[in-house]
């Protein structure tokens, strides 16, 4: 679906967006299988958008920091997407850079917070954060 670079960048951006405390991060919940899975079904549409975008963030990584977008640091990382999200671009953009942040974001926060059986949040590891117990 994404060639490696883009993959290893999705990541970085999803753990950049959830990162990991005392409870998993986006990755480790399995928020980048998620966003896979609905790129591949319902949310089909918007994987053009999410590959214009990765390759544009990647190319803004190395452009500002000599490096790819999964090597920054998470400073760094959490710098660039919150200049990006202000609309402070330096690379060439095909897709609205706030914008697509935004729909990574919610994307994010679904597969960290939606029902597992519904294919997000790897052994329900948000609902045990905030305590939730699911009643059936």
């Amino acid at each position: 679906m994404f060639d490696a670079t883009q993959y290893a960048t999705l990541r970085a951006v999803v753990d950049c967006m959830i990162p990991a405390d005392e409870f998993p991060g986006g990755v480790q919940a399995g928020v980048d299988r998620y966003i896979l899975h609905v790129l591949q079904h319902d949310g089909a549409g918007f994987y053009p958008q999410y590959v214009a975008a990765l390759d544009a963030l990647q190319h803004e990584a190395r452009l500002r920091h000599q490096c790819d977008f999964a090597q920054l640091s998470p400073s760094h990382a959490t710098a660039l997407l919150q200049a990006l999200s202000a609309g402070e671009t330096q690379a060439a953009w095909l897709v609205d850079a706030p914008a697509w942040l935004a729909m990574a974001a919610e994307h994010c926060a679904e597969g960290f917070y939606a029902d597992p059986r519904q294919g997000a949040q790897r052994d329900a590891v948000a609902w045990q954060m905030l305590g939730y117990e699911e009643r059936r």
